[in-house]
């Protein structure tokens, strides 16, 4: 299941104008205003070692500052059902190696490495009760625990934040109201309506986003986001309601299941036409799985209902 959560934020701060978004609304004032106006630049993943295990979704990158030179910014998301105790020193653990690597690209000599900013978001159905640095760990007093360093990271926790704040950039509050609810009750109709307000249309992000919802938010169906998307985007329903319509597809293929293709083309009418007649219904479901396919691709541009079985003999 984690790997769905990674997919979704992995596109959503892969695009540098939105890491850029996310990055600056997250990372405390002063530090910001440090960073210069570009956007990031992602680096490649290799500067992580595989052995470290870093989640998918984990990105590194680099920062132009405002005084020159540039800083390493370091993106994971923790979505256990819990906070994870050890994250202080996987975060350390991965900041070193970071390091290790940066200087033996640079060979012999003085060592000068790059500041690493590590954050952390979190969006687990818990409040986070991790310390954010490896020294607030240290079974030791406060002057001792200040020898080593903070040692920190940054910890964005979705959770606290109110929904309209979580970013100035309207994809990236879309997709974070998506992380921020996965596991928390929430009303599923005014969440839709709050992520399609937000979202800019006709994007791959947008298509990516619109699959995760579905995955992950089962009390979504074909009314409920064709009502919705009537309501904040009437000029794209029939396209998000077969956007969906087409993971509801696929995931009765991953299945196996012939009931679930053929609930799926029976969503996909619903929300185009109306109430579908039980006669039709019948037809559709007594369809052979091998013309799922092709009788949903027929319900995408049929024009009225009697055109999905026109001309086909009756059985």
């Amino acid at each position: 299941m984690s790997a769905i959560h990674d997919s979704l934020f992995r596109a959503l701060i892969d695009d540098p104008v939105r890491a850029g978004a996310l990055i600056r609304d997250f990372l405390p004032p002063d530090i910001a205003a440090r960073l210069a106006d570009g956007p990031p630049t992602l680096l490649d993943g290799t500067f992580v070692d595989p052995e470290l295990n870093p989640s998918q979704s984990d990105r590194l990158f680099s920062v132009a500052l405002r005084a020159g030179g540039f800083a390493l910014l370091y993106i994971l998301i923790e979505h256990k059902g819990f906070p994870d105790p050890f994250t202080p020193i996987q975060v350390l653990r991965y900041r070193a190696e970071i390091w290790r690597r940066f200087a033996e690209a640079a060979g012999r000599g003085r060592l000068r490495l790059p500041p690493i900013i590590p954050m952390v978001f979190y969006h687990g159905r818990g409040p986070w009760n991790v310390p954010t640095s490896v020294t607030a760990c240290l079974d030791a007093d406060e002057d001792l625990k200040q020898v080593p360093g903070d040692m920190g990271y940054i910890l964005c926790d979705l959770g606290p934040i109110p929904d309209a704040e979580l970013s100035s950039d309207g994809d990236v509050r879309a997709g974070l109201l998506a992380l921020k609810h996965v596991f928390r009750p929430s009303d599923p109709e005014a969440l839709l309506g709050e992520i399609l307000s937000a979202l800019r249309g006709g994007t791959t992000f947008e298509e990516q986003l619109i699959r995760y919802m579905i995955l992950m938010y089962p009390a979504i169906t074909a009314d409920l986001l064709s009502r919705v998307a009537r309501r904040v985007n009437p000029d794209r329903e029939g396209e998000l309601v077969s956007l969906a319509a087409q993971e509801w597809l696929r995931q009765g293929e991953e299945k196996g299941f012939a009931k679930g293709k053929a609930d799926t083309i029976l969503m996909f009418l619903e929300s185009r036409f109306g109430p579908v007649p039980p006669g039709l219904e019948d037809r559709v479901r007594r369809t052979e799985p091998e013309e799922m396919d092709r009788l949903f691709r027929r319900a995408m541009t049929a024009a009225s209902l009697d055109e999905l079985f026109a001309g086909e003999p009756r059985h």
